[in-house]
């Protein structure tokens, strides 16, 4: 097991793209989404971003979330996600829009 999995973060970016802005948080978290005995306390690390609409975060509606196995994983890819956060979202609603 990964020794730094036992650390804890928690980041958090608001980012401006064009006129509108967009909450990124990585953190650590425990998968409760298992129902087998063998799966508790399994932790992992997750990045979410969520549009704020008039001050207010949609925490109902993330725009796009990504999980990490380590903990230099998620400080990297949380980097990541905010110097492409513009590319990301277009990208997102592009997809978005095809499938709806």
């Amino acid at each position: 097991m990964d020794h730094l999995l036992d650390k804890d973060l928690e980041l958090k970016d608001v980012v401006q793209v064009g006129e509108e802005r967009f909450f990124v948080s990585t953190i650590k978290m425990e998968v409760r989404h298992s129902w087998l005995n063998q799966h508790e306390n399994v932790f992992v690390y997750e990045t979410m971003v969520f549009e704020k609409k008039e001050g207010i975060v949609q925490y109902q509606h993330p725009l796009y979330n990504t999980r990490y196995a380590s903990y230099d994983e998620a400080l990297n890819g949380h980097n990541k996600i905010v110097k492409n956060l513009e590319h990301i979202v277009k990208t997102t609603r592009e997809c978005r829009a095809k499938i709806n």
